[in-house]
This record gives structure tokens, C-alpha cells and sequence, in this order.
């Protein structure tokens, strides 16, 4: 590099050069077709507005030609199409995950996606999260003469959606439900009744915006030091907007999770996407540690005292450890501190979102209750 700044590459949308012009010498192990930033995006006809004009140093991303899918991407770099939405959560500026342009950049997940490669760094030659998983040596669905691995959903739709979180930063809670359209005497808000917000035109509102509700619960914190990780918020259904003032809005509630109240503040609806695992055996007692990612369970959902299979968790690690949805976490605790005595594994978890600095993940097997302060190993 000899301390030259590193010059954006500029892509030429639909053209074959843009292969051959962007200096990919780097990359001549990547799957055909698969580069690397920094680079700048031209402008093109697309609908999919708010696309990203520049790629960052170092991402992995794909220039759509005419008649790419998500699918056909997921399998072509991930080596499993049934991942595509895992490319789509990487690409939030596509709104509708059928329709995709030519020239749209489609940035590939720079984690690993599979779980068997979560918290690895990629080979030598791959950008990290891109190559071959569990479910590629089980054979690509539909190849011939090679058995096609059985993905399952983690979880439901509607579960996921409503999940709860842990915030390390602050919240926007500029947009928040001022009350109910029957008044003061309803104080519990729930599916199909009218709420006013505090926002109207004037900041941009919307007929026909979505957005989530959520509040603040409580502080989380470490069990092991006491540090503040951060702040439980709740999610408690979604709502969309159907009339407009300067200076207000009249919304109504399109699904609860739980009761909604005035004070719950609004963000724009983010549709999830709900990973696909392969079906393993479990860790048990017998499952030797793998040397990976060592975090805790922070928090259990609705602040319970205990958990079980079918409950969503926290843990204290997130995208910048390398997890990603559907990294599956063996969760363990020592019975005797302090004295070597092998581990007791209680459970299984596997991530079905991620922030910065934690994650959210949903007890998929269990052997007994898990609590705050159990252990979780990444497999």
C-alpha cells in the first residue's frame, strides 16, 4: 500500500468491464461475480430508492444483473438458497425481497450466516461469511445423487417480530402515542383500536406509515461485574398510520404483542426475516467445548425468573463478536466454583436477531430451567 489512499472503484452498471476494471487481483479466489469495496454505485433505474451510493472497504458485495433473485444470490455465494434472508436483512433499502434491479448492489453478509462458521474468519482468499457451510457438504437442494439438508425456521414470524431486545444506545423516542381515540378511561391499547401520535406532516408522517411500538422495561447488566450492558426494550405490536395533521397523526393498532400504552414510543417498521437451521443433535454433556465465543445469558424474556425451550434470551454478544442469526450457542453452567468439575449443559439457543453488542436468541432445546448468569458457549 506504501500509504496511498485507497481509491473508490467506480461500478459501470450493466456492462461486462466492471468485472475487469475494478481491480479484483484480491479477490481472484471469490466466486465469479463477487467483489469487494471500497467502490462507488452509479446511478441506475431501480425502485428500490435509498440503495447504498458507495460500498465499504472491505464488504463483499454482487452488481443484480437482469434476472438475478435473492434466491438465486443465496445459492450462488452462500451456497444455500434458502439463506436469501440473510442477504435481504444485509440489504434494507429492498422493499419487497421479489423485486430486485439491475444495478441494484447487493451487499453479502459480511458475517457468517451458517452456523457452523459464526465467530470464524473467512479462508484465505473468501470475504468472511462467503464459502461453503454444513449445508453445502450435505449437497444443494435438488443436486443430484447428494441428499438435501432439512432446513427448519428457528421460530415463528409473529414471535420474532414482537421479540424484546437489549438497546446499548439511545432510543429515538421523538414519535410516541399520545392516547386513545375513546380518551383517557382506555388505558390499554390493543388490536384494531385508534391511537393518536405526536407527529404529523410537519416531520414527515405518512398515511400508510408502520411502525413498531416499543418501552423502555429496565437495566441490564452484566452477572458477572455489575456493568450496565444496557436497556431492555419491549416490544408491544405495530401500528399503521391512517390520517395525517400538521402536527398529528391517527394510527391504528395492526397487531399487539402485548398492551400498548400511552408513552410507548414508534419506529419504522423493520420486517424480519427468520433464519433456517439445519436439525443437529443438541449439545449435551458429552459435546467437548469449542473454544469459541464464551459470553452469558443477560436477560430472560418478560424478565422471568427462569427459562425454558420456547423462550427467548439475551446474550452478551453480538455482530461485532462475529454472531449472526442462526449462530446456536450451547448454554452450560459449573456446579461447584472453583473445583474442576465438568460442565452442566442445560440447553441450546440459537440467535434469531443482532445488534452491536448483543443478541437475541430462542431456547431451542433444554434440559432444565436456564437462568441469568448461565454460560453460553458458541458451537
Amino acid at each position: 500500500m506504501g500509504g496511498k489512499a485507497v481509491r473508490p472503484k467506480h461500478i459501470l452498471v450493466g456492462c461486462v468491464a466492471v468485472v475487469l476494471t475494478c481491480g479484483l487481483a484480491a479477490a481472484q479466489d471469490a466466486p465469479a461475480g463477487l467483489q469487494t469495496g471500497p467502490a462507488t454505485v452509479a446511478p441506475h433505474w431501480t425502485k428500490n430508492g435509498g440503495f447504498p451510493t458507495s460500498i465499504p472497504e472491505g464488504a463483499a458485495y454482487y452488481m443484480v444483473v437482469r434476472g438475478d433473485t435473492l434466491w438465486g444470490i443465496a445459492g450462488r455465494f452462500l451456497k444455500n438458497p434458502y439463506l436469501w434472508p440473510q442477504i435481504w436483512d444485509a440489504n434494507k433499502y429492498i422493499k419487497d425481497a421479489h423485486w430486485i434491479y439491475p444495478g441494484d448492489p447487493v451487499l453479502l453478509p459480511k458475517l457468517a450466516v451458517v452456523a457452523e462458521q459464526a465467530g470464524q474468519p473467512g479462508a484465505a482468499g473468501t470475504p468472511e461469511g462467503v464459502g461453503p457451510g454444513p449445508e453445502a457438504a450435505a449437497g444443494a437442494p435438488g443436486e443430484a445423487g447428494t441428499p438435501a439438508a432439512t432446513l427448519v425456521p428457528v421460530t415463528e414470524e409473529i414471535s420474532l417480530q414482537c421479540a424484546q431486545y437489549v438497546s446499548t444506545g439511545g432510543e429515538d423516542e421523538s414519535l410516541y402515542i399520545l392516547g386513545s381515540e375513546e380518551g383517557e378511561d382506555k388505558e390499554n391499547v390493543g388490536d384494531r383500536d385508534i391511537v393518536y401520535l405526536s407527529k404529523g406532516s410537519n416531520s414527515g408522517v405518512k398515511p400508510g406509515d408502520l411502525f413498531t411500538t416499543h418501552h423502555e422495561a429496565y437495566t441490564v447488566r452484566n452477572p458477572a461485574s455489575g456493568k450496565k450492558i444496557g436497556t431492555k426494550i419491549e416490544t408491544t405490536g405495530w401500528v399503521k398510520v391512517i390520517l395525517v395533521e400538521e402536527n398529528s397523526a391517527s394510527a391504528m393498532v395492526e397487531q399487539s404483542c402485548t398492551e400498548l400504552h400511552p408513552g410507548d414510543f414508534l419506529k419504522p417498521f423493520e420486517k424480519v426475516n427468520v433464519p433456517m437451521i439445519v436439525r443437529r443433535p443438541p449439545a449435551d454433556r458429552l459435546t467437548p467445548h469449542s473454544g469459541k465465543v464464551n459470553r452469558h445469558i443477560v436477560d430472560l424474556q418478560e424478565d422471568a425468573s427462569i427459562a425454558a425451550a420456547g423462550h427467548f434470551v439475551t446474550i452478551d454478544a453480538g455482530s461485532e463478536d462475529g454472531i449472526a442469526p442462526g449462530s446456536v450457542f450451547a448454554v452450560y453452567r459449573i456446579a461447584f466454583a472453583g473445583v474442576p468439575t465438568r460442565r452442566a449443559v442445560v440447553g441450546e439457543a440459537t440467535v434469531v436477531s443482532v445488534r452491536d453488542k448483543t443478541a437475541t436468541a430462542k431456547l431451542t432445546y433444554t434440559t432444565g430451567e436456564v437462568m441469568v448468569g448461565d454460560s453460553a458457549e458458541l458451537r
